[in-house]
């Protein structure tokens, strides 16, 4: 019975992420965390963001570059993928995504909702441990 309860979940995923569109919020904020790095990046991901939002980036390596010479830091980013996409309401969606880089893969989860025509974030979270940030539906799927 789990393992069906299981199929079944990733089945909806797959089901609603081919439905449920990427909103250009995501894309961009990724095209500047390339271009600029994750100070960029979290300023369009959070642009509009109530205050009440929940912002988890703990888990979010620093930036390399000129004055970012720190231990463990990642970068420059090469690409991203998004991994799965649902949309339980037409004004909600939760949105998984890797970015990669040199050192290894960024975990993202973006939780958005449409208010007045517009994609804001209230909610993400950024780690390098995928159980951190990914269900383990999608965990055992990739593994």
């Amino acid at each position: 019975m789990k393992r069906f309860t299981r199929f079944l979940l990733v089945g909806l995923a797959c089901a609603s992420a081919a439905c449920a569109e990427v909103p250009t919020i995501i894309a961009n904020g990724f095209e500047a965390y390339k271009s600029t790095g994750s100070r960029e990046a979290l300023a369009i991901w959070l642009q509009g963001a109530p205050a009440t939002a929940n912002i988890d980036t703990i888990g979010l390596p620093p930036d390399v570059g000129p004055g970012f010479e720190k231990p463990g830091a990642f970068g420059p980013m090469e690409s991203y993928e998004v991994v799965a996409v649902y949309s339980p309401t037409a004004r909600l969606r939760r949105i998984y995504a890797v970015a990669y880089f040199p050192q290894g893969p960024l975990f993202c989860r973006f939780d958005l909702y449409r208010m007045k025509g517009v994609w804001v974030t209230y909610a993400l979270k950024l780690h390098t441990i995928p159980e951190q940030v990914l269900p383990i539906e999608l965990i055992e799927k990739s593994g």
